[in-house]
């Protein structure tokens, strides 16, 4: 099954759209396939006014299915409506690691430092990152070996917590977006990954508001 199979119902997916100027802003919306290899993102009203977005760059539309990581490099067809935009799929890719956690893209105020450096300096996280109980996905400054322990302080509003721990390199990528490493969580304790594990589901419950709220509630028979 391709990555655009899922599309086949609404999907709740996370957009990177590029801006002229070469910046990027990161919006949440409803995907649906359309067409061969064209789709439509529909977004809550006024997320996309005043944003001059550059339709000769791609952009990089992300989705969890079933434990899986899955990214489709797509171009901007057109802007049929304020809130809707239709893209057409250059290339799709899936990262195969398994999930033993439900996993979520959320905006967390998270540090990071490698262990190992002889004088370690945490670098501060400006964009969303991917959690699960089990580990985390985000974007780094420097190439990461596989095996590099990091330390991390990830802060959680609700419930509110601030989560020491260390997490160990299981994949470094970059797929057009910059450098991506991904950690396993080593040690964490307990309490903290219920913390993990219970803001994830809060989570996943506002991206299903999110979904009956630009394509409404299900019809009653």
């Amino acid at each position: 099954m391709s990555v655009l199979d899922h599309l086949r119902d609404y999907r709740v997916v996370k957009a990177t759209l590029p801006l002229e100027g070469g910046k990027h802003v990161h919006r949440d919306g409803v995907a649906r396939l359309t067409s061969g290899l064209q789709f439509e993102i529909t977004f809550l009203p006024d997320q996309l006014e005043q944003l001059a977005l550059d339709k000769e760059t791609t952009c990089l539309i992300r989705l969890d299915v079933a434990g899986e990581h899955q990214s489709i490099t797509a171009r901007i067809v057109d802007q049929p409506t304020p809130e809707r935009l239709l893209l057409e799929q250059v290339e799709s890719f899936v990262h195969k690691q398994k999930r033993e956690y439900f996993r979520i893209d959320a905006d967390l105020s998270v540090s990071y430092w490698v262990i190992d450096e002889a004088n370690p300096v945490a670098s501060s996280v400006a964009s969303s990152v991917n959690i699960s109980g089990g580990g985390i996905r985000l974007p780094v400054t420097q190439k990461l070996l596989e095996g590099a322990r990091v330390g991390f302080e990830i802060v959680i509003d609700e419930p509110a917590a601030v989560i020491a721990c260390v997490g160990e390199v299981v994949a470094y990528y970059d797929n057009g977006d910059g450098p991506t490493a991904a950690f396993k969580f080593i040690g964490l304790e307990e309490e903290d990954q219920d913390a993990i594990v219970s803001f994830c589901l809060a989570e996943q419950r506002k991206q299903l508001r999110l979904k009956v709220k630009v394509i409404g509630p299900p019809l009653q028979e």
